[in-house]
């Protein structure tokens, strides 16, 4: 289990990460730079980017996508092998993407849609990881 992440109030927090949250909407929403939402904010442009991948709302698709990547023996099978595991707990592959194997090692890397997962992300890379001729998991990006 993954122990990075916390949920907690924004009221116990400092004002300004709500604020910081509020930003990345805005620049999502609205046609306007960083600088005029932090002046229309009140926070300066070192706290929007020290923060602005580092706090976020809680969304009913929270945790939806993840990008794995994978260091495997190269032989016949370790790639099925992986699809399988993805597969049999729900996870639905949205890409995959092969690199030429280097030394007898090849460099494997999925993107899955996680939402209706029997397992947790974290629990699906330990898994993973038990899967024979799989050197190494690791979790590159979680949306």
């Amino acid at each position: 289990m993954n122990r990075d992440f916390l949920i907690i109030h924004k009221d116990v927090l400092p004002p300004f990460l709500a604020k910081v949250v509020k930003a990345v909407r805005l620049l999502k929403e609205e046609n306007k730079s960083v600088s005029d939402v932090c002046k229309e904010l009140d926070i300066s442009r070192s706290t929007f980017y020290k923060y602005k991948d580092r706090v976020f709302e809680l969304e009913s698709d929270f945790g939806r996508k993840a990008i794995l990547s994978f260091r495997v023996e190269n032989t016949v099978g370790v790639l099925s092998d992986i699809i399988n595991n993805i597969s049999k707990y729900e996870g639905n592959i949205l890409t995959i993407n092969q690199d030429m194997p280097i030394h007898n090692l090849a460099y494997i890397t999925v993107m899955i849609d996680a939402k209706n997962m029997k397992v947790s992300i974290y629990e699906l890379i330990a898994i993973l990881k038990k899967t024979q001729k799989v050197k190494d998991v690791t979790l590159v990006a979680f949306e």
